[in-house]
């Protein structure tokens, strides 16, 4: 039996080879600008042929809204019995269960299998790297070959049914930093119409990306918005967009108390206390005291560098004190704030 104790440093170092090839034309655009709708087909037809399944018709939407687009076609009888007379044409049959199968065909149906996605290849290529630099010798071992010698086919997500598969295409353009989809001068992901908006491997709808580039979002329509995520990604863009300063500005806010923190793992983070300017006749903090101004303690996820704004109460006077009431309610808050690993 091979253990981690057989991964040699000459194996490691055969890691890039497979990550190549695993993503050599995704990200430069090649794989969608060389779409080879055969390529794809045979790919699909033979997951199909692994499973048992006759070949099914196979339909190619060009981005997110034509997917759409077709899938609600799809849905439809005419289209279907003409989807089907394609079927029964392709795999040489004749119309005799034509009833039995379209109430499987309804049942039967999925937008998702892992070896016909966006991250097929990755899978492949980590079954791949431990059969070769492993040497196991497996019964699917032809199957495993073949699926990883077509890997790089231009396919995103599929529908899937035994009638027909709808596939959707690669993006034309994909752009990441090391944390994940990331781009703040347009779409981090995008095909020839449409455009997929992302902030350090978080996502933006487009209106909250263009409003924020084009510095037409508003105070009010930020305090808004619920999900601390899309807030933090809001305010990355604005940092790496227009930098600090254009934060204080939007906020109208000043860091009242900034602290250091040095923890045992030997890492290190800078935690600010913001509150605004102004104070709002509404606002309560935890005491109940109104009239106070909006609070946000800001955190950097050590993992991913994001930072993070968490509303918080008005009355705290320090950084350490407002992120001591953020952490989990079973944590005593005379605890010291300290974590050994970035896991903890």
């Amino acid at each position: 039996m091979k253990t981690l104790n057989d991964l040699t440093p000459e194996i490691r170092n055969k890691f890039s080879i497979y990550k190549e090839k695993c993503i050599k034309d995704l990200y430069s655009g090649n794989e969608y600008n060389s779409f080879n709708r055969k390529t794809s087909v045979n790919y699909i037809e033979k997951i199909y042929e692994i499973c048992k399944f006759k070949k099914p018709v196979i339909i190619f939407a060009e981005d997110p809204i034509d997917y759409i687009k077709k899938l609600n076609e799809l849905n439809e009888p005419k289209t279907l019995d003409n989807i089907y007379k394609i079927y029964l044409r392709k795999n040489k049959l004749t119309a005799n269960n034509k009833e039995k199968f379209s109430k499987i065909n309804i049942v039967n149906k999925s937008h998702y299998l892992f070896l016909c996605s966006a991250y097929h290849r990755v899978y492949l290529m980590w079954y791949k790297f431990i059969q070769d630099e492993f040497q196991i010798e497996h019964k699917n071992k032809e199957i495993l070959n073949w699926l990883y010698e077509n890997a790089n086919n231009n396919i995103t997500r599929c529908y899937f049914t035994k009638l027909f598969v709808l596939v959707l295409k690669m993006p034309k353009y994909i752009n990441r930093n090391n944390i994940g989809f990331h781009n703040i001068n347009g779409g981090a992901i995008e095909w020839e119409n449409y455009k997929m908006y992302y902030v350090n491997g978080r996502k933006l709808s487009e209106e909250l990306y263009n409003k924020t580039i084009n510095k037409t979002l508003t105070f009010n329509e930020y305090i808004k918005i619920i999900d601390e995520n899309i807030k933090g990604s809001i305010l990355s863009l604005m940092k790496e967009k227009f930098g600090n300063d254009y934060i204080m500005s939007f906020l109208n806010a000043k860091i009242v108390n900034e602290e250091t923190i040095n923890h045992s793992s030997g890492y290190s983070e800078t935690i600010k206390l913001w509150k605004t300017n102004e104070k709002y006749s509404f606002l309560s903090d935890i005491n109940g005291n109104m009239n106070q101004p909006y609070a946000w303690v800001e955190l950097t996820c050590p993992s991913t560098n994001s930072i993070f704004f968490i509303e918080t109460s008005a009355h705290f006077t320090t950084a350490i004190e407002a992120s001591k009431f953020h952490r989990p309610k079973q944590i005593p808050m005379e605890l010291k704030y300290n974590f050994n690993s970035f896991n903890n």
